[in-house]
Protein backbone atom coordinates (compact mmCIF):
# COMPACT_ATOMS: atom_id res chain seq x y z
CA UNK A 1 0.00 0.00 0.00
CA UNK A 2 2.76 2.38 0.85
CA UNK A 3 4.74 1.43 -2.24
CA UNK A 4 1.85 2.19 -4.56
CA UNK A 5 1.42 5.61 -3.03
CA UNK A 6 5.14 6.24 -3.59
CA UNK A 7 4.92 5.21 -7.20
CA UNK A 8 2.03 7.43 -7.74
CA UNK A 9 3.83 10.30 -6.19
CA UNK A 10 6.67 9.80 -8.58
CA UNK A 11 4.29 10.09 -11.37
CA UNK A 12 4.54 6.75 -13.05
CA UNK A 13 4.60 2.97 -12.71
CA UNK A 14 7.73 0.57 -12.66
CA UNK A 15 7.64 -2.81 -14.46
CA UNK A 16 8.74 -6.14 -12.93
CA UNK A 17 11.71 -6.45 -15.26
CA UNK A 18 13.13 -3.27 -13.87
CA UNK A 19 13.53 -5.01 -10.47
CA UNK A 20 15.44 -8.08 -11.80
CA UNK A 21 19.29 -8.28 -11.64
CA UNK A 22 20.96 -7.76 -15.00
CA UNK A 23 21.96 -10.75 -17.08
CA UNK A 24 25.36 -12.26 -16.24
CA UNK A 25 28.03 -11.96 -18.89
CA UNK A 26 30.65 -13.95 -16.84
CA UNK A 27 31.09 -15.91 -13.62
CA UNK A 28 34.12 -16.43 -11.35
CA UNK A 29 34.70 -18.92 -8.53
CA UNK A 30 37.05 -18.72 -5.53
CA UNK A 31 39.32 -20.23 -4.43
CA UNK A 32 40.93 -21.27 -7.69
CA UNK A 33 41.80 -24.83 -6.42
CA UNK A 34 40.91 -26.96 -3.43
CA UNK A 35 42.61 -29.93 -1.72
CA UNK A 36 40.61 -31.77 0.93
CA UNK A 37 41.00 -35.01 2.83
CA UNK A 38 38.14 -37.52 2.67
CA UNK A 39 35.22 -36.14 4.78
CA UNK A 40 36.80 -32.69 4.68
CA UNK A 41 34.64 -29.70 3.73
CA UNK A 42 35.08 -26.11 2.61
CA UNK A 43 33.01 -23.33 1.01
CA UNK A 44 33.47 -21.82 -2.43
CA UNK A 45 32.09 -18.47 -3.64
CA UNK A 46 30.61 -17.90 -7.11
CA UNK A 47 30.31 -14.31 -8.37
CA UNK A 48 28.38 -13.15 -11.50
CA UNK A 49 29.56 -10.12 -13.50
CA UNK A 50 27.59 -7.89 -15.97
CA UNK A 51 28.91 -6.95 -19.33
CA UNK A 52 30.62 -3.96 -17.83
CA UNK A 53 32.61 -6.24 -15.57
CA UNK A 54 30.79 -5.25 -12.44
CA UNK A 55 29.60 -7.84 -9.98
CA UNK A 56 25.90 -8.34 -9.89
CA UNK A 57 24.38 -8.16 -6.45
CA UNK A 58 21.91 -10.79 -5.43
CA UNK A 59 22.51 -12.73 -8.60
CA UNK A 60 21.54 -16.33 -8.10
CA UNK A 61 24.48 -18.67 -8.72
CA UNK A 62 24.04 -22.43 -8.79
CA UNK A 63 26.74 -25.04 -8.01
CA UNK A 64 27.41 -28.53 -9.39
CA UNK A 65 30.07 -31.27 -9.19
CA UNK A 66 31.44 -33.18 -12.13
CA UNK A 67 31.98 -36.28 -9.92
CA UNK A 68 29.78 -36.43 -6.88
CA UNK A 69 31.47 -39.76 -5.94
CA UNK A 70 34.61 -37.76 -5.22
CA UNK A 71 33.16 -34.44 -4.05
CA UNK A 72 29.70 -32.96 -3.61
CA UNK A 73 28.61 -29.34 -3.39
CA UNK A 74 25.54 -27.81 -1.79
CA UNK A 75 23.45 -24.96 -3.25
CA UNK A 76 25.26 -22.64 -0.82
CA UNK A 77 28.67 -23.69 -2.21
CA UNK A 78 29.68 -26.06 0.61
CA UNK A 79 32.09 -28.62 -0.92
CA UNK A 80 32.32 -32.00 0.87
CA UNK A 81 35.11 -34.54 0.06
CA UNK A 82 33.67 -38.02 -0.41
CA UNK A 83 36.49 -40.23 -1.69
CA UNK A 84 40.01 -40.00 -3.03
CA UNK A 85 40.16 -38.47 -6.52
CA UNK A 86 39.50 -35.24 -8.38
CA UNK A 87 36.30 -33.43 -9.42
CA UNK A 88 35.37 -30.13 -11.03
CA UNK A 89 32.96 -28.02 -9.01
CA UNK A 90 31.22 -25.36 -11.15
CA UNK A 91 29.40 -22.12 -10.39
CA UNK A 92 26.76 -21.17 -13.04
CA UNK A 93 24.59 -18.05 -13.63
CA UNK A 94 22.52 -17.31 -16.79
CA UNK A 95 24.34 -20.04 -18.64
CA UNK A 96 27.74 -18.63 -17.77
CA UNK A 97 30.01 -20.76 -15.50
CA UNK A 98 33.40 -21.13 -13.91
CA UNK A 99 34.88 -24.14 -12.16
CA UNK A 100 37.45 -25.09 -9.55
CA UNK A 101 39.32 -28.40 -9.33
CA UNK A 102 38.82 -30.27 -6.08
CA UNK A 103 41.51 -32.82 -5.15
CA UNK A 104 40.48 -35.31 -2.44
CA UNK A 105 43.33 -36.96 -0.54
CA UNK A 106 43.18 -39.90 1.92
CA UNK A 107 41.85 -38.94 5.30
CA UNK A 108 44.52 -38.22 7.98
CA UNK A 109 44.22 -39.79 11.39
CA UNK A 110 44.24 -37.33 14.24
CA UNK A 111 43.93 -39.96 16.98
CA UNK A 112 44.37 -43.75 17.30
CA UNK A 113 42.60 -45.63 20.07
CA UNK A 114 43.36 -49.23 21.11
CA UNK A 115 40.92 -51.58 22.72
CA UNK A 116 41.27 -52.83 25.34
CA UNK A 117 43.39 -50.00 26.72
CA UNK A 118 44.62 -52.06 29.69
CA UNK A 119 44.58 -55.83 30.10
CA UNK A 120 46.18 -58.50 32.32
CA UNK A 121 47.22 -61.75 30.62
CA UNK A 122 48.69 -64.94 32.00
CA UNK A 123 51.81 -66.22 30.37
CA UNK A 124 51.07 -68.12 27.11
CA UNK A 125 47.64 -66.42 26.77
CA UNK A 126 46.74 -64.42 23.65
CA UNK A 127 44.41 -61.47 23.13
CA UNK A 128 43.05 -59.71 20.03
CA UNK A 129 43.49 -55.94 20.14
CA UNK A 130 41.67 -53.52 17.80
CA UNK A 131 42.71 -50.05 16.72
CA UNK A 132 40.40 -47.21 15.58
CA UNK A 133 41.61 -44.10 13.77
CA UNK A 134 39.64 -40.84 13.95
CA UNK A 135 40.03 -37.62 12.03
CA UNK A 136 40.23 -34.16 13.51
CA UNK A 137 36.42 -34.08 13.71
CA UNK A 138 36.59 -37.27 15.78
CA UNK A 139 34.99 -39.18 12.91
CA UNK A 140 36.10 -42.82 12.58
CA UNK A 141 38.32 -43.43 9.56
CA UNK A 142 37.54 -46.86 8.17
CA UNK A 143 39.77 -49.19 6.22
CA UNK A 144 43.01 -48.13 7.87
CA UNK A 145 46.07 -50.39 8.16
CA UNK A 146 48.06 -50.11 11.39
CA UNK A 147 51.66 -50.89 12.24
CA UNK A 148 51.73 -52.85 15.52
CA UNK A 149 54.69 -52.95 17.93
CA UNK A 150 55.63 -54.13 21.46
CA UNK A 151 57.91 -52.19 23.82
CA UNK A 152 59.37 -55.52 25.05
CA UNK A 153 58.85 -58.47 22.76
CA UNK A 154 60.40 -60.79 25.38
CA UNK A 155 57.49 -60.03 27.69
CA UNK A 156 54.69 -59.90 25.11
CA UNK A 157 54.74 -59.98 21.31
CA UNK A 158 52.18 -58.61 18.86
CA UNK A 159 51.64 -59.55 15.23
CA UNK A 160 50.50 -57.17 12.51
CA UNK A 161 46.92 -58.28 13.01
CA UNK A 162 46.96 -56.99 16.58
CA UNK A 163 47.13 -60.42 18.28
CA UNK A 164 49.13 -60.12 21.51
CA UNK A 165 50.90 -63.19 23.00
CA UNK A 166 52.02 -63.14 26.67
CA UNK A 167 55.52 -64.63 27.02
CA UNK A 168 57.00 -63.67 30.39
CA UNK A 169 55.89 -61.84 33.54
CA UNK A 170 56.18 -58.08 33.34
CA UNK A 171 54.62 -54.91 31.90
CA UNK A 172 54.65 -54.01 28.22
CA UNK A 173 53.22 -51.25 26.00
CA UNK A 174 51.46 -52.34 22.79
CA UNK A 175 51.24 -49.62 20.14
CA UNK A 176 49.44 -49.16 16.80
CA UNK A 177 50.47 -46.38 14.38
CA UNK A 178 48.80 -44.77 11.37
CA UNK A 179 49.71 -41.51 9.64
CA UNK A 180 52.49 -41.12 12.27
CA UNK A 181 49.80 -41.03 14.93
CA UNK A 182 50.16 -43.71 17.61
CA UNK A 183 47.80 -45.24 20.12
CA UNK A 184 48.92 -47.41 23.03
CA UNK A 185 47.60 -50.01 25.44
CA UNK A 186 49.13 -51.38 28.67
CA UNK A 187 49.54 -55.15 29.02
CA UNK A 188 50.42 -56.82 32.32
CA UNK A 189 51.73 -60.39 31.98
CA UNK A 190 51.50 -62.66 35.02
CA UNK A 191 52.64 -66.21 35.59
CA UNK A 192 50.31 -69.10 35.24
CA UNK A 193 49.26 -69.85 38.82
CA UNK A 194 50.59 -73.03 40.40
CA UNK A 195 47.75 -75.28 41.46
CA UNK A 196 49.66 -78.27 42.82
CA UNK A 197 53.07 -79.97 42.98
CA UNK A 198 54.48 -83.45 43.49
CA UNK A 199 57.89 -84.98 44.36
CA UNK A 200 59.33 -88.07 42.79
CA UNK A 201 60.22 -90.46 44.28
CA UNK A 202 57.95 -90.08 47.25
CA UNK A 203 59.99 -92.58 49.30
CA UNK A 204 63.80 -92.93 49.19
CA UNK A 205 66.37 -94.88 51.20
CA UNK A 206 69.96 -93.63 51.32
CA UNK A 207 73.01 -94.30 53.45
CA UNK A 208 74.70 -91.76 55.70
CA UNK A 209 76.57 -89.15 53.58
CA UNK A 210 74.75 -90.23 50.43
CA UNK A 211 72.74 -87.66 48.47
CA UNK A 212 69.52 -87.75 46.47
CA UNK A 213 67.69 -85.14 44.40
CA UNK A 214 63.86 -85.39 44.38
CA UNK A 215 62.28 -84.13 41.16
CA UNK A 216 59.50 -81.59 41.60
CA UNK A 217 56.61 -81.35 39.12
CA UNK A 218 54.39 -78.23 39.05
CA UNK A 219 50.84 -78.19 37.65
CA UNK A 220 48.33 -75.42 37.04
CA UNK A 221 44.74 -75.41 38.27
CA UNK A 222 43.75 -77.41 35.18
CA UNK A 223 46.34 -80.07 36.09
CA UNK A 224 48.58 -79.15 33.18
CA UNK A 225 52.32 -79.56 33.79
CA UNK A 226 54.15 -76.25 34.18
CA UNK A 227 57.79 -75.49 33.48
CA UNK A 228 59.93 -75.10 36.60
CA UNK A 229 61.93 -72.28 35.03
CA UNK A 230 61.71 -69.09 37.08
CA UNK A 231 59.32 -70.77 39.51
CA UNK A 232 61.13 -70.55 42.87
CA UNK A 233 60.76 -73.49 45.26
CA UNK A 234 61.45 -73.43 49.01
CA UNK A 235 62.85 -76.69 50.46
CA UNK A 236 62.82 -77.85 54.07
CA UNK A 237 63.48 -80.94 56.18
CA UNK A 238 61.51 -81.80 59.31
CA UNK A 239 64.50 -83.72 60.76
CA UNK A 240 67.85 -82.19 59.87
CA UNK A 241 69.62 -84.55 62.27
CA UNK A 242 68.79 -87.35 59.83
CA UNK A 243 68.84 -85.45 56.52
CA UNK A 244 69.34 -81.91 55.30
CA UNK A 245 68.16 -80.37 52.05
CA UNK A 246 69.82 -77.57 50.10
CA UNK A 247 68.15 -74.62 48.43
CA UNK A 248 68.15 -76.55 45.17
CA UNK A 249 66.51 -79.65 46.71
CA UNK A 250 69.65 -81.80 47.14
CA UNK A 251 69.10 -84.09 50.14
CA UNK A 252 72.11 -85.33 52.15
CA UNK A 253 71.96 -88.15 54.67
CA UNK A 254 73.50 -87.15 58.02
CA UNK A 255 72.56 -89.85 60.52
CA UNK A 256 70.36 -92.91 60.62
CA UNK A 257 66.70 -91.83 60.82
CA UNK A 258 63.75 -90.61 58.75
CA UNK A 259 63.10 -87.12 57.41
CA UNK A 260 60.16 -85.60 55.53
CA UNK A 261 61.32 -83.30 52.76
CA UNK A 262 58.87 -80.53 51.80
CA UNK A 263 58.88 -78.43 48.62
CA UNK A 264 56.76 -75.25 48.63
CA UNK A 265 55.97 -72.76 45.86
CA UNK A 266 57.38 -69.37 46.84
CA UNK A 267 54.70 -67.67 44.70
CA UNK A 268 51.89 -69.74 46.15
CA UNK A 269 52.99 -70.85 49.62
CA UNK A 270 49.85 -72.94 50.09
CA UNK A 271 51.02 -75.26 47.31
CA UNK A 272 53.31 -77.88 48.94
CA UNK A 273 54.37 -81.48 48.35
CA UNK A 274 56.38 -84.00 50.41
CA UNK A 275 58.68 -86.99 50.09
CA UNK A 276 60.03 -89.34 52.77
CA UNK A 277 63.78 -90.03 53.02
CA UNK A 278 65.07 -92.88 55.20
CA UNK A 279 68.75 -92.67 56.16
CA UNK A 280 70.57 -95.87 57.17
CA UNK A 281 74.15 -96.65 58.20
CA UNK A 282 76.14 -98.00 55.26
CA UNK A 283 77.56 -101.52 55.47
CA UNK A 284 81.34 -101.49 55.51
CA UNK A 285 82.66 -103.54 52.62
CA UNK A 286 86.28 -102.44 52.40
CA UNK A 287 88.75 -100.88 54.85
CA UNK A 288 91.96 -99.26 53.70
CA UNK A 289 94.94 -97.76 55.55
CA UNK A 290 96.13 -94.45 54.11
CA UNK A 291 98.69 -93.56 53.03
CA UNK A 292 99.13 -96.95 51.45
CA UNK A 293 102.94 -96.91 51.45
CA UNK A 294 105.91 -95.14 52.99
CA UNK A 295 108.57 -95.53 55.62
CA UNK A 296 108.77 -94.91 59.33
CA UNK A 297 111.58 -92.99 61.01
CA UNK A 298 112.91 -94.53 64.15
CA UNK A 299 111.37 -92.83 67.18
CA UNK A 300 109.25 -90.37 65.17
CA UNK A 301 105.47 -91.03 65.35
CA UNK A 302 103.53 -90.97 62.09
CA UNK A 303 99.74 -90.63 61.76
CA UNK A 304 97.82 -93.02 59.53
CA UNK A 305 94.10 -92.99 58.75
CA UNK A 306 91.43 -95.48 57.71
CA UNK A 307 89.15 -95.12 54.68
CA UNK A 308 85.92 -97.14 54.81
CA UNK A 309 83.70 -97.73 51.76
CA UNK A 310 80.24 -99.22 51.38
CA UNK A 311 78.87 -101.64 48.80
CA UNK A 312 78.42 -98.94 46.16
CA UNK A 313 81.90 -97.52 46.64
CA UNK A 314 80.81 -94.54 48.69
CA UNK A 315 82.99 -93.31 51.52
CA UNK A 316 81.62 -93.96 54.99
CA UNK A 317 81.98 -90.93 57.28
CA UNK A 318 83.88 -90.99 60.55
CA UNK A 319 82.21 -92.48 63.58
CA UNK A 320 82.44 -96.20 62.85
CA UNK A 321 84.61 -98.34 65.15
CA UNK A 322 88.04 -99.16 63.68
CA UNK A 323 90.56 -101.39 65.57
CA UNK A 324 94.29 -100.77 65.04
CA UNK A 325 96.92 -103.46 65.86
CA UNK A 326 100.63 -104.03 65.30
CA UNK A 327 101.74 -107.47 64.17
CA UNK A 328 105.35 -106.52 65.06
CA UNK A 329 105.12 -104.70 68.41
CA UNK A 330 108.88 -104.87 69.00
CA UNK A 331 109.48 -102.99 65.73
CA UNK A 332 106.56 -100.51 65.85
CA UNK A 333 103.48 -99.77 67.96
CA UNK A 334 100.14 -98.20 67.00
CA UNK A 335 97.51 -96.54 69.18
CA UNK A 336 93.72 -96.54 68.79
CA UNK A 337 93.76 -93.53 66.44
CA UNK A 338 96.36 -94.90 64.01
CA UNK A 339 99.46 -93.13 65.36
CA UNK A 340 102.41 -95.44 64.57
CA UNK A 341 105.79 -95.17 66.36
CA UNK A 342 108.95 -97.01 65.23
CA UNK A 343 110.86 -98.67 68.07
CA UNK A 344 113.61 -100.56 66.26
CA UNK A 345 115.09 -100.85 62.79
CA UNK A 346 113.31 -103.46 60.68
CA UNK A 347 110.00 -104.28 58.96
CA UNK A 348 106.73 -103.47 60.75
CA UNK A 349 103.17 -104.58 59.90
CA UNK A 350 100.12 -102.53 60.94
CA UNK A 351 96.54 -103.84 60.57
CA UNK A 352 92.99 -102.46 60.90
CA UNK A 353 89.61 -104.18 61.36
CA UNK A 354 86.29 -102.38 60.83
CA UNK A 355 83.25 -104.61 61.25
CA UNK A 356 85.06 -107.50 59.55
CA UNK A 357 86.70 -105.46 56.80
CA UNK A 358 90.52 -105.56 57.20
CA UNK A 359 93.69 -104.11 55.70
CA UNK A 360 97.42 -104.49 56.42
CA UNK A 361 100.29 -102.07 55.79
CA UNK A 362 104.00 -102.97 55.75
CA UNK A 363 106.48 -100.28 56.80
CA UNK A 364 110.26 -100.10 56.91
CA UNK A 365 111.55 -98.51 60.12
CA UNK A 366 114.67 -96.52 59.28
CA UNK A 367 116.87 -94.02 61.01
CA UNK A 368 116.14 -90.35 60.70
CA UNK A 369 118.41 -89.18 57.86
CA UNK A 370 121.45 -87.01 58.45
CA UNK A 371 121.11 -83.45 57.19
CA UNK A 372 124.12 -81.65 58.71
CA UNK A 373 127.74 -82.71 59.33
CA UNK A 374 129.97 -80.20 61.11
CA UNK A 375 133.73 -80.69 61.53
CA UNK A 376 135.66 -78.94 64.30
CA UNK A 377 137.94 -77.22 64.48
CA UNK A 378 137.03 -75.79 61.07
CA UNK A 379 140.60 -74.67 60.52
CA UNK A 380 143.98 -75.43 62.18
CA UNK A 381 147.67 -74.85 61.67
CA UNK A 382 150.16 -77.67 62.38
CA UNK A 383 153.93 -77.92 62.10
CA UNK A 384 155.02 -80.55 59.62
CA UNK A 385 155.09 -83.95 61.27
CA UNK A 386 152.58 -82.93 63.91
CA UNK A 387 149.00 -84.19 64.33
CA UNK A 388 145.59 -82.66 64.99
CA UNK A 389 142.44 -84.43 66.17
CA UNK A 390 139.24 -83.46 64.32
CA UNK A 391 135.73 -84.31 65.53
CA UNK A 392 132.21 -84.19 64.03
CA UNK A 393 128.81 -83.04 65.15
CA UNK A 394 125.98 -84.73 63.20
CA UNK A 395 122.34 -83.63 63.14
CA UNK A 396 119.38 -85.49 61.66
CA UNK A 397 116.40 -83.95 59.84
CA UNK A 398 114.67 -83.17 63.14
CA UNK A 399 117.64 -81.10 64.31
CA UNK A 400 118.67 -83.73 66.84
CA UNK A 401 122.38 -84.44 67.37
CA UNK A 402 123.08 -88.11 66.70
CA UNK A 403 126.15 -90.18 67.58
CA UNK A 404 125.29 -93.56 66.08
CA UNK A 405 126.17 -92.77 62.45
CA UNK A 406 129.20 -93.96 60.48
CA UNK A 407 131.62 -91.23 59.42
CA UNK A 408 134.12 -91.54 56.56
CA UNK A 409 137.25 -89.29 56.66
CA UNK A 410 139.13 -88.23 53.51
CA UNK A 411 142.19 -85.98 52.92
CA UNK A 412 142.32 -83.84 49.76
CA UNK A 413 146.12 -84.46 49.52
CA UNK A 414 147.45 -87.59 51.25
CA UNK A 415 151.03 -86.61 50.31
CA UNK A 416 150.79 -83.68 52.68
CA UNK A 417 148.48 -85.09 55.36
CA UNK A 418 146.62 -88.29 56.10
CA UNK A 419 143.51 -88.77 58.25
CA UNK A 420 142.51 -91.82 60.25
CA UNK A 421 139.05 -93.33 60.63
CA UNK A 422 138.70 -91.44 63.91
CA UNK A 423 139.61 -88.01 62.42
CA UNK A 424 143.29 -87.90 63.54
CA UNK A 425 145.24 -85.87 60.96
CA UNK A 426 148.98 -86.61 60.56
CA UNK A 427 150.96 -84.03 58.63
CA UNK A 428 153.67 -85.06 56.15
CA UNK A 429 154.68 -82.05 54.09
CA UNK A 430 154.11 -78.30 54.19
CA UNK A 431 151.02 -76.89 52.45
CA UNK A 432 147.24 -76.87 52.89
CA UNK A 433 144.78 -79.76 52.80
CA UNK A 434 141.02 -80.09 53.20
CA UNK A 435 139.75 -82.86 55.45
CA UNK A 436 136.19 -84.02 54.64
CA UNK A 437 133.89 -86.00 56.94
CA UNK A 438 130.92 -87.71 55.25
CA UNK A 439 127.90 -89.43 56.77
CA UNK A 440 124.91 -90.61 54.70
CA UNK A 441 125.90 -88.43 51.73
CA UNK A 442 126.13 -85.34 53.90
CA UNK A 443 129.58 -83.77 54.33
CA UNK A 444 131.47 -81.24 56.42
CA UNK A 445 134.98 -79.84 55.85
CA UNK A 446 137.94 -78.52 57.81
CA UNK A 447 141.11 -76.93 56.48
CA UNK A 448 144.57 -77.81 57.84
CA UNK A 449 147.59 -75.64 57.13
CA UNK A 450 150.93 -77.49 57.52
CA UNK A 451 153.81 -75.27 58.50
CA UNK A 452 157.40 -76.34 57.71
CA UNK A 453 159.64 -77.44 60.69
CA UNK A 454 161.52 -74.30 61.73
CA UNK A 455 165.27 -74.12 61.23
CA UNK A 456 167.13 -73.91 64.54
CA UNK A 457 170.72 -73.59 63.28
CA UNK A 458 173.01 -73.87 60.25
CA UNK A 459 175.99 -76.23 60.61
CA UNK A 460 179.15 -75.29 58.66
CA UNK A 461 182.36 -77.24 59.07
CA UNK A 462 184.99 -75.98 58.87
CA UNK A 463 184.19 -72.33 59.50
CA UNK A 464 187.00 -71.05 57.24
CA UNK A 465 187.56 -71.70 53.51
CA UNK A 466 190.16 -70.49 51.01
CA UNK A 467 189.63 -70.51 47.24
CA UNK A 468 191.84 -69.55 44.38
CA UNK A 469 190.46 -66.71 42.39
CA UNK A 470 190.20 -68.84 39.28
CA UNK A 471 189.18 -72.10 40.96
CA UNK A 472 186.49 -73.98 39.04
CA UNK A 473 184.61 -75.02 42.16
CA UNK A 474 184.22 -72.45 44.85
CA UNK A 475 181.53 -73.88 47.16
CA UNK A 476 181.07 -75.55 50.51
CA UNK A 477 178.38 -77.67 52.19
CA UNK A 478 175.94 -76.56 54.92
CA UNK A 479 173.32 -78.36 56.90
CA UNK A 480 170.06 -76.81 58.13
CA UNK A 481 169.15 -78.37 61.48
CA UNK A 482 165.96 -78.35 63.57
CA UNK A 483 166.01 -78.18 67.32
CA UNK A 484 166.48 -81.95 67.47
CA UNK A 485 169.50 -81.88 65.20
CA UNK A 486 167.62 -83.28 62.21
CA UNK A 487 168.63 -81.95 58.82
CA UNK A 488 166.01 -79.92 56.95
CA UNK A 489 165.86 -79.44 53.23
CA UNK A 490 164.33 -77.11 50.68
CA UNK A 491 164.55 -73.98 52.79
CA UNK A 492 165.59 -70.48 51.86
CA UNK A 493 168.90 -69.17 53.23
CA UNK A 494 169.82 -65.52 53.41
CA UNK A 495 173.51 -65.04 52.50
CA UNK A 496 175.35 -61.76 53.24
CA UNK A 497 179.01 -60.84 52.50
CA UNK A 498 180.85 -58.28 54.64
CA UNK A 499 183.11 -57.43 51.66
CA UNK A 500 181.10 -58.03 48.55
CA UNK A 501 183.85 -56.49 46.43
CA UNK A 502 185.95 -59.51 47.29
CA UNK A 503 183.26 -62.16 47.01
CA UNK A 504 179.48 -62.77 47.25
CA UNK A 505 177.67 -66.04 47.84
CA UNK A 506 174.24 -67.69 47.43
CA UNK A 507 172.59 -70.89 48.64
CA UNK A 508 171.00 -73.52 46.46
CA UNK A 509 167.21 -74.24 46.63
CA UNK A 510 167.74 -77.36 48.75
CA UNK A 511 169.61 -75.33 51.39
CA UNK A 512 172.66 -77.65 51.28
CA UNK A 513 175.37 -75.80 49.31
CA UNK A 514 176.79 -72.26 49.37
CA UNK A 515 178.41 -71.11 46.08
CA UNK A 516 181.09 -68.35 46.09
CA UNK A 517 181.36 -65.69 43.43
CA UNK A 518 184.93 -64.31 43.78
CA UNK A 519 185.94 -60.96 42.27
CA UNK A 520 189.34 -60.05 43.69
CA UNK A 521 191.92 -61.41 46.12
CA UNK A 522 190.94 -60.71 49.65
CA UNK A 523 189.01 -61.91 52.67
CA UNK A 524 185.26 -61.58 53.50
CA UNK A 525 182.92 -62.95 56.10
CA UNK A 526 179.78 -64.73 54.86
CA UNK A 527 176.77 -64.59 57.21
CA UNK A 528 174.13 -67.35 56.87
CA UNK A 529 170.57 -67.35 58.28
CA UNK A 530 167.48 -69.40 57.36
CA UNK A 531 164.23 -67.73 56.19
CA UNK A 532 160.75 -69.07 56.87
CA UNK A 533 157.92 -69.32 54.34
CA UNK A 534 157.04 -65.69 54.96
CA UNK A 535 160.60 -64.56 54.21
CA UNK A 536 161.29 -63.83 57.86
CA UNK A 537 164.60 -64.86 59.50
CA UNK A 538 164.46 -67.90 61.75
CA UNK A 539 166.98 -69.85 63.80
CA UNK A 540 170.57 -68.95 64.67
CA UNK A 541 173.07 -67.11 62.49
CA UNK A 542 176.24 -68.85 61.26
CA UNK A 543 179.37 -67.18 59.80
CA UNK A 544 182.10 -68.45 57.49
CA UNK A 545 185.39 -66.72 56.66
CA UNK A 546 186.25 -66.86 52.96
CA UNK A 547 189.73 -66.05 51.65
CA UNK A 548 190.28 -65.52 47.95
CA UNK A 549 193.88 -66.09 46.82
CA UNK A 550 195.75 -65.68 43.59
CA UNK A 551 196.91 -69.25 43.70
CA UNK A 552 195.43 -71.62 41.15
CA UNK A 553 195.13 -74.41 43.61
CA UNK A 554 191.78 -75.69 44.69
CA UNK A 555 190.10 -75.51 48.03
CA UNK A 556 192.46 -75.14 50.97
CA UNK A 557 191.75 -74.94 54.59
CA UNK A 558 193.26 -71.98 56.35
CA UNK A 559 195.86 -72.82 59.00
Amino acid sequence: MGTALLVIALGGTVGCDALKPPTACSVSVAPASITLPVNGATTIVGTAFNCDGNSIRNKRVSFSSSNSAVATVTSEGNVIAVSVGTAQVSATADGKSASVQVTVTPEQAATVTLSPSTVTLRRTNTRQFTAVARNSQNVVISGRTFRWASSNSATASVDQNGVVTALAPGNVIISAESDQTTGTANVIVTEIPVGSCSLNPTNTKITVSQQTQPAVTLRDTANNVLSNTNRPIAWSSDNEVAATVSGSGLVTGRRAGTSRITASSVEYPSVTCQANVEVVDARIVTARITPTSGSLRLGIPRQFASVLTDSVGGNIPAGRVVSWTSATPTIATVNSTGLVTGLALGTARIAINAEGATDTLTLQVTRVPVTIVRVSPTSSSVIQGGTVQLSTTIEDSTGTTVTDRTVEWVSSDPTRATVSGTGLVTTLAPGSVTITATSENRSGNASVTIQPIPVDSIAVSPATYSFALNAANKSFAIRLLDSNGNQLFNRSVNVQSTTPSVATAQANSQGTVISINASIVGTTTITLRALNSNGQPEGKTSTVTITITAATTGLKRAP
